[in-house]
């Protein structure tokens, strides 16, 4: 893992993240996978900057195989509020970016790139925003123990049929597969979330 400090904030950067960004890039004919770094990179700066407008600093922000965490400072823990606010920022910008360059005659797949990262941000499955939203909301209401119960419930409820619905578009098609490996990657993500012992 390397660790590089700027700012007064320690970035963590396993060697996995930029070797896979690499090999996508590379094998990449069409064009798309740069457009998902670049959606990517801007969905992120949508949390950062929220988490600046709030007022709070990370401690430390790790880039891994299974995405970007941001660690708080105990003392300057966010509230159940400003945690949902900074969930929403990073979909949201890929929204609005969604929305703008659609007014604007952008090209569809960016277009596209901008929604899909979005929407699929906001399903309510653990590791993604909208399980940080979900969990957030129901610990803020009925206690961490119930949110966590609850958030995992969500989250395999929605990965079940999405993994049945890759399966199926995968028979049909005979080549796209991507739903299905979005699902098994986002079961695996609420697999290592759940030991916490890999952590």
């Amino acid at each position: 893992m390397l660790k590089v400090r700027a700012g007064g904030i320690e970035f963590r950067l396993s060697p996995l993240f930029p070797a896979v960004v690499v090999v996508m890039l590379t094998i990449d004919r069409t064009g798309i996978a740069a457009w998902c770094v670049a959606a990517s990179l801007l969905h992120e700066a949508g949390h950062f900057l929220m988490l600046f407008v709030l007022g709070s600093r990370p401690a430390a922000v790790i880039m891994g195989i299974f995405g970007v965490r941001v660690e708080q400072p105990p003392q300057n823990r966010l509230s159940y509020g400003k945690e949902m606010l900074v969930s929403f920022a990073g979909p949201a910008v890929n929204l609005a970016c969604a929305a703008v360059l659609a007014l604007l005659g952008g090209g569809m797949t960016v277009v596209s790139v901008h929604l899909t990262l979005g929407l699929t941000s906001l399903l309510p499955v653990e590791p993604l925003d909208g399980g940080q939203i979900l969990y957030a909301a129901l610990a803020w209401k009925k206690g961490e123990e119930k949110a966590e119960r609850v958030t995992f419930a969500a989250s395999l409820l929605t990965l079940f049929p999405l993994a049945a619905a890759g399966f199926w578009i995968l028979i049909q098609s005979g080549y796209n597969f991507s739903l299905l490996v979005l699902s098994l990657y986002l079961c695996l993500l609420v697999l290592f979330k759940q030991c916490r012992w890999l952590r």
